[in-house]
Parts: C-alpha cells; structure tokens; sequence
C-alpha cells in the first residue's frame, strides 16, 4: 500500500514531458521535482539552527576498522540566509588519548583542524547537498535514477539516484544520495569531489564522505552523521590517512543567534 501511494503521488506531481521511467513506473523528473518542493518547503521555515557535536579523528585500519586518535566536543551555528547559509562552529573540549587536554592545547588543536579543512577544501554540514538537483546546476551533473533500495538505509526506505559530474572539478560533487521514500527528504548521501585537492605542500588521494540525516521535532531532517575517510601526502612526508566521524545531537530551531559569530565561512545555495 505504501508503494501505491508513493506511485499515486508521483503521477499526480509529473508536468510537462514525461521522463524515462523506470521498471518501477516512477518517472525520475516528477520525483526529482517532489524532492525540490520538499526540500525547499523546509529552508523556507528555517532561520536558525544550532547543534552540539561530537567529532573524533583518527584512521581507519583493516583488521580494527575506525581508530580514534583525537576527539572534539563542538558547538554547531547555523544561519540561513535567502541565498545562503552561514557557519560557525566553537571548540569546547579536546580529549586526545580519551584524556582531557588543557585549554591551551585546545586552542591549538582548533586551529590546526581549521587550516586543514581548508587546505583539503572539505565540506561541512552547511554545504546544500542537493544542489546536483537545482535547475540551474543541473546540467553540469548526470544524474540517474536506481530505483529503490534492496534495503532500508538507517531504517529508511529510499529512493536512491547516481550522481555523476561532467567535469572534473574539486568543486563538483559525485556519489549516490538516498531520499526517504515516504517523506521526500534527503536520508543519507555517499559522495566525494570530482576532483580531488592537489597542491605544492598537500596532494589528496582520496576523499570519501557519507552523511546521514533524520526527522527531529517538527518533521525538520537535520544531520545526524557525517563521515569521511581520506588518503593524501603532505610535503616532506609518506603518505597520510586519516579518518573522521562527526554526530550530532540537540538541535534547536529557529534560536537567535548573534550575526556577529560568522565572518567568512558561508556556503551558497
């Protein structure tokens, strides 16, 4: 009965040329236009969230899988603009060996992580993951649809398209995004640059990312998980790997924030 209805609807919503169907019967176009609806009915009732996060780095290792090193507790600010979103994040506690750092350490710890989220060019949650799906961006990916997943993703029903990027470029997306299935909202994404980062001083080789996403209060999807696994050489160095696993709990919507904890770091729409 859940299929029929989502079948239903997406035959109601098609307008103008009908796209390729699948073996499903679902025509990609419509469902892509359902997705944008939803998730522009969303930004448009929000101002403000905040987060409070968890973020442990380390590596990921064969025969242990993920192995922290390092973990951070962070405050998450997030302001939505009309054509934008601005990002802030503060550093609140540095434990390195699972044990406590002292305030100084923290600071230079912060710092470090902000000078290499910079060099490797990654993506935060503030970066509009659909954008491959917006009109006016749409024609510099390939996008196709693979029905729905054998399985749930996170509990989830999804609906899941390729994205492929026309040109390799390190501002280009590519990978796989999932949308629930019942509500049209964007569950999870696994996806990485088109192009990776290649500098005099840092040559990136690798740069997988996944993030996953939930309802919270209100029918509101926010983050709930970003990952990312990487491989690179810095100069002077063997070769690099690293790791890292964000979480994200306690949001609050629609809180004032004060304009004057974002300077630079903003991410258009």
């Amino acid at each position: 009965m859940r299929l029929l209805t989502i079948l239903l609807t997406l035959g109601l919503l098609a307008t103008g040329p009908v796209a390729a169907q699948d073996s499903e019967g679902i025509d990609p176009e419509a469902l892509i236009d359902r997705i944008l609806k939803v998730y522009h009915d969303q930004r448009a009732k929000l101002s403000t969230v905040t987060l409070d996060a968890v973020y442990a780095e380390g590596e990921m290792k064969d025969d242990e899988g993920f192995v922290e090193k390092e973990r951070f507790e962070k405050k998450i600010y997030l302001k939505y603009l009309e054509d934008t979103v601005l990002y802030h994040e503060q550093y609140v506690a540095y434990y390195k060996d699972d044990e406590l750092q002292e305030e100084k350490k923290l600071r230079e710890a912060a710092r470090d992580r902000q000078k290499k989220k910079r060099d490797r060019k990654a993506y935060d949650i503030s970066y509009p993951m659909l954008k491959p799906f917006f009109p006016e961006t749409r024609a510099t990916y390939t996008i196709t649809y693979d029905g729905t997943a054998e399985e749930p993703s996170e509990g989830f029903l999804c609906h899941v398209f390729t994205v492929k990027a026309n040109e390799e470029v390190d501002t280009l997306l590519e990978g796989q995004w999932y949308f629930d299935s019942e509500t049209f909202h964007l569950a999870r994404v696994e996806f990485a640059p088109a192009r990776l980062v290649k500098k005099t001083m840092f040559k990136l080789n690798k740069l997988d990312m996944t993030l996953l996403q939930a309802p919270a209060a209100e029918g509101i999807w926010l983050p709930r998980r970003f990952e990312l696994v990487g491989k690179g050489k810095a100069a002077f160095l063997f070769g690099v790997s690293f790791a890292g696993q964000e979480y994200y709990r306690n949001p609050q919507i629609n809180v004032e924030i004060p304009d004057s904890l974002f300077v630079e770091e903003t991410n258009d729409d």
